[in-house]
């Protein structure tokens, strides 16, 4: 099971979670990042209360260095594997690229075989550059996954338009229940995922997190307010189905004492009245991920992340 695949058409690599905002889902259309081996979309619909992933039934080639991958993941909880990072397209992209895409339909193809996809910009050619070594993304989603899976390597460069840093270590920043701060800067903000429901209205998506400030045993949280009102109606769906998985999660870890928890990802402007809200406009600015947040002690390299 792997978060990401290569289109086989376009040659870029698509976010499993990002299948659920196409019309249609070509499930014979990626492979592996690595090489040519079929990789399959699964809990894709819209309604999949599973996260959205990739299966790989058939043995890798012979060269491929995506195989290794999970042994990467695991290792890089533990220690640095700098090395591996530097060479994999789809473990720790170096910088985040909102790439406008449009969707397209096979004209060429009769009415019930057209299929759409997302297509991203390409090169005077005709075909999608491929990327060897660390990739821009094209959401924050990637970024996010390799700042949870790679503690000992945040110190590798990562730029983020709009976000002054210039490493992973020092471009996020997590909201914590120690009172509500005001940000001079915008950075990578992430904090805790609230077991409550995210309140909706036409307007906006209003999610609130666990973290804030603690008054008489009372938490006032630190919420952002999702402006959705120009969004389709898939991409509204993506996020609120994203929300209840990372919800159930988090509720299922803390039920059976494990030590991952749901966050929220996002990059937003804080409010100029209100510090303890953030305003978050692009649906590719923001996630949620799962999983157990490891800040490593101190080292030469420099100190662990806000």
């Amino acid at each position: 099971m792997v978060d990401n695949a290569r289109d086989c058409a376009t040659k870029e690599i698509v976010e499993a979670e990002d299948l659920k905002l196409l019309a249609v889902v070509d499930t014979y259309g990626y492979q592996c990042t690595g090489c040519n081996t079929q990789a399959f979309p699964r809990s894709y619909r819209p309604g999949n209360l599973v996260r959205a992933h990739f299966q790989i039934r058939d043995p890798h080639g012979p060269d491929c260095e995506s195989e290794g991958e999970s042994k990467v993941i695991a290792l890089g909880k533990r220690a640095s594997v700098q090395k591996e990072l530097e060479t994999s397209p789809g473990l720790s992209p170096a910088r985040l690229e909102l790439i406008d895409t449009r969707t397209i339909i096979d004209a060429t193809l009769p009415r019930t075989e057209q299929q759409t996809q997302s297509v991203g910009r390409q090169n005077p050619t005709g075909n999608t550059a491929r990327r060897e070594g660390r990739r821009a993304a094209n959401s924050i989603r990637p970024i996010c996954r390799a700042f949870l899976f790679f503690p000992h390597d945040r110190h590798l460069s990562l730029e983020v338009p709009g976000v002054a840093p210039r490493t992973y270590r020092t471009a996020f920043k997590k909201l914590r229940s120690e009172g509500i701060e005001r940000f001079a800067h915008v950075r990578v903000f992430y904090g805790e995922l609230a077991w409550s429901q995210a309140v909706e209205s036409p307007e906006h998506l209003t999610i609130s997190l666990n973290a804030g400030e603690w008054e008489d045993e009372k938490l006032t949280p630190y919420q952002v307010i999702v402006h959705w009102q120009e969004w389709s109606a898939v991409a509204r769906g993506r996020l609120k189905n994203e929300l209840e998985v990372a919800r159930k999660e988090g509720m299922e870890a803390k039920k059976v004492k494990q030590a991952s928890r749901s966050y929220l990802f996002f990059i937003g402007n804080q409010d100029a009245q209100n510090p303890a809200l953030f305003h978050v406009l692009d649906h590719r600015l923001i996630c949620t991920l799962h999983d157990e947040l490891v800040f490593p002690p101190k080292t030469a390299i420099g100190s662990p992340a806000a």
